[in-house]
């Protein structure tokens, strides 16, 4: 079984809010950010290079995140990523992020493959669904 990718967010004070804790809407943002990292990491290059290089688009039609505890800027952020689901034209993924060994927010985002000139949806190339394969760990 594959194991997950682990990709880790400096926080700065700039991220956070007048409470000192990360504001609500970069929490998304570092999901995000950890799962175009699994993409540069297993395929050699991330989503701007996949929709300008290689006519792959992978918009969201799906986000859920539950929120544990707040996120501030006293330890890295270490988000772990890994593909779990994978359909014949979709692809979900799961992070969890977690700070001094706590878990803080986790969550499930499912992408659909597109041409993206045109954007209509498309099966992914068969590299990209034999690494995504490799890796997946099914949502239990």
């Amino acid at each position: 079984m594959a194991n997950p990718f682990e990709h880790i967010i400096r926080v700065t004070w700039g991220d956070c809010d007048p409470a000192n804790i990360v504001y609500t809407g970069r929490l998304p943002w570092f999901a995000l950010d950890a799962i175009n990292a699994w993409w540069e990491a297993n395929t050699g290059h991330g989503w701007y290079k996949m929709e300008n290089d290689d006519n792959l688009g992978t918009p969201f039609v799906r986000i859920e995140m539950d929120l544990m505890s707040p996120v501030t800027p006293r330890h890295p952020l270490r988000c772990r990523v890994w593909p779990n689901r994978l359909g014949d034209t979709s692809v979900g993924f799961r992070v969890e992020a977690s700070q001094d060994d706590k878990l803080w927010f986790a969550g499930n985002f499912v992408s659909v493959f597109t041409q993206a000139d045109a954007f209509k949806k498309t099966q992914p190339p068969e590299i990209i669904r034999e690494i995504v394969q490799a890796n997946l760990i099914p949502a239990t």
